[in-house]
């Protein structure tokens, strides 16, 4: 792992083993303190580290947080903040692969880590990998299957990538969640969202096209429109693309 310096990477100062091996110490270190003295205080000490880490990454002191973040994890290697503050010092230094490789870190040890789904889907579709990151986002959704924000960035993803059915079960399931918290301004747009699409996706919409044989891609696409993405069927969502 290469040492964080200012804004930029350079030097060799945390050796050649990589992140992997820092934070394998690090989370030791963190389960016994959790043992020892109580998660809440080690969480409380976590979340002071980063808070403390986001100001001198904030004030261009670098290797400073980039040693609070690392600290922060050694109090409670499962404090999901920590992991999110140094994959984003990481990606501001120019080093996306170990950015990634610290939100992957932290979604193995922190239970329901939707937000290090979030930042790897955004690391991700940055370079272009679009598929990984729809898989992220699609995780993220099946943890949180009422957040509109998230479900929006998961639509857009999906229209990005051409997977028009499977934007077309997002926008309805937004329509919905819009009608049942009494907003009438969300509803309209994410029907409006949701019409523009089922125009583009024709006979593979299983509204618009009726009959009892759906075919594949037909059902899948009603299944979404009665509920978000879960986990592993993401798959079979996609394959009207």
């Amino acid at each position: 792992m290469r040492a964080v310096r200012g804004g930029g990477a350079a030097g060799a100062g945390w050796g050649a083993r990589g992140l992997a091996v820092t934070l394998a110490a690090a989370l030791l270190h963190g389960a016994a303190l959790a043992r020892a003295d109580g998660v809440g205080w080690a969480t409380a000490q976590a979340a002071e580290l980063t808070r403390q880490a986001g100001a001198r990454a904030a004030a261009g002191e670098a290797d400073v947080a980039l040693s609070r973040y690392l600290e922060a994890v050694r109090f409670d290697a499962t404090y999901g903040p920590a992991y999110l503050g140094l994959g984003a010092l990481y990606e501001r230094a120019g080093d996306p692969r170990e950015a990634e490789r610290t939100y992957s870190v932290g979604l193995d040890h922190v239970r329901g880590f939707v937000e290090g789904y979030r930042a790897r889907a955004a690391l991700r579709a940055r370079e272009g990998r679009r598929d990984e990151a729809i898989a992220d986002l699609e995780e993220a959704a099946a943890l949180r299957v009422d957040d509109a924000g998230l479900l929006q960035e998961l639509a857009a993803a999906y229209v990005a990538a051409g997977a028009l059915p499977a934007a077309l079960g997002v926008a309805r399931r937004l329509s919905a969640l819009a009608a049942q918290a009494g907003d009438p301004a969300r509803e309209v747009a994410a029907r409006t969202q949701a019409r523009a699409l089922s125009v583009l996706v024709g006979e593979a919409d299983p509204v618009r096209a009726g009959g009892a044989d759906r075919g594949p891609v037909r059902r899948a696409l009603a299944l979404y429109a009665a509920a978000p993405a879960r986990g592993r069927t993401a798959g079979a969502r996609r394959e009207g693309r």
